[in-house]
């Protein structure tokens, strides 16, 4: 009778430690969202499913203005207070990471980031991973640039950058005005996937000299530049170029995914007169598209480092993610998830965007993870438009470029 009661007893304590485990009962997560109050609502199904499954959590969401969020963030590492677990842009985490304000989520969960690594998409991949091998902040959702096109205008989409250019002469000889780029417009950013579609980089393998001032670099400058120059493409900061689609003055343009359910929504005088393509190839016969979005990670100061680490397991589940992608697409979103792409198949769109959606996820690069990239920006902007408005040459002003970006790998090595 006492064993009986003692192997009792002991399944019993057993069992209460186990489900004291299991529930991390009494932790209160806080999570920091860069964003607005909309992106916050993507985490209800994962905070849900959070704590059916960890009883007696809580779980804190707060939404952080992207203009405010770096700022906020270092402040909450400087203070050690704060959220236990952010989302930030692409390269918040090797940044914040190397200032001791994130954990190294390949040190302390390595089942995390290796399954994470084998569904996510690549080209953000090797953004968010630091030169070490360090891996700050997973991916949490992408932005990816896509070509819209007025199909009973331009009956067949530009396959290749001379197809794109003639096919701009032929809409301007015909009245119309050409093409417009939304995202990244007249800077860097629209800049950067010609450079990779003309077969450079921004920085060697190595990570030790820049390489954005090669032939390849120059060739797509130039390339890049003539769309502004030659065939006079709007310079605005965010030109309306669903207007430039609707009204048929720019039947070519180019932006991020999301006009793919804001388009639809927005502009119902196009349906059945559009479509989307992957970007032009150009000589390296790539049709390489700049891939942006949202890191997710754990500060190095929470006290619940464990429980927040599940709570990035819910999120990459495969039923949370669709059950994420779902609750978006009703609020008129299009969640992408960066660290599932295996999981985008199932997003609300017609069969043949889907396919174009796909076919340029697989070629799409992420923002450099190369030391003193953020704070190189600004030199790479500045010679871009020097181009664009000045008529610089491409050489001279890349070469300035590269020269600090040199200057910033060892500064911010």
């Amino acid at each position: 009778m006492k064993l009986k009661f003692l192997m009792a007893t002991t399944v019993l304590g057993s069992a209460i430690i186990g489900a004291l485990a299991l529930g991390q009962s009494g932790t209160k997560l806080t999570v920091w969202m860069v964003g607005g109050d909309d992106d916050l609502k993507d985490l209800v199904p994962v905070i849900s499913a959070y704590k059916a499954k960890y009883k007696g959590t809580e779980v804190q969401t707060q939404a952080v203005p992207w203009g405010d969020a770096f700022t906020k963030y270092l402040a909450a590492v400087a203070g050690k207070t704060g959220p236990d677990i952010i989302t930030g842009g692409l390269s918040y985490g090797i940044e914040l990471g190397k200032q001791g304000g994130m954990i190294n989520l390949k040190e302390k969960y390595p089942d995390l980031v290796a399954s994470t690594s084998k569904t996510a998409n690549q080209g953000v991949m090797r953004s968010v991973v630091s030169t070490d091998g360090s891996v700050y902040g997973l991916p949490y959702d992408l932005t990816l640039q896509i070509m819209y096109y007025r199909k009973d205008i331009v009956t067949t989409a530009p396959r290749n950058w001379n197809e794109f250019t003639a096919a701009l002469d032929k809409i301007r000889s015909s009245g119309g005005k050409g093409f417009a780029q939304q995202w990244g417009n007249a800077g860097w950013l629209g800049f950067f996937p010609y450079v990779y579609q003309a077969g450079g980089t921004f920085y060697d393998a190595k990570c030790s000299k820049a390489t954005i001032n090669s032939a390849a670099g120059v060739t797509a400058l130039n390339y890049y530049g003539s769309l502004y120059t030659k065939f006079k493409s709007p310079t605005d900061g965010w030109p309306d170029m669903e207007s430039g689609l609707e009204n048929g003055e720019y039947p070519i343009g180019q932006t991020g995914n999301w006009a793919l359910f804001g388009i639809p929504a927005g502009r119902p005088k196009l349906e059945g007169k559009w479509a989307i393509a992957t970007l032009p190839a150009g000589p390296a016969k790539k049709r390489t598209a700049f891939i942006g979005g949202r890191v997710i990670g754990i500060m190095s100061y929470s006290k619940n480092q464990d429980a927040a680490a599940n709570f990035l397991r819910t999120f990459y589940k495969s039923n949370i993610t669709t059950e994420v992608i779902k609750a978006s697409a009703a609020r008129g979103n299009l969640f992408l998830p960066g660290g599932r792409q295996d999981m985008i198949p199932l997003v609300n769109l017609p069969t043949d965007q889907k396919s174009v959606l796909l076919k340029q996820l697989a070629d799409s690069e992420g923002p450099s993870n190369c030391p003193g990239w953020e704070q190189s920006g600004d030199a790479l902007q500045n010679a871009v438009q020097s181009v664009i408005f000045k008529g610089a040459n491409a050489k001279e002003v890349l070469d300035a470029a590269a020269a600090e970006m040199d200057k910033n790998l060892v500064k911010y090595k």
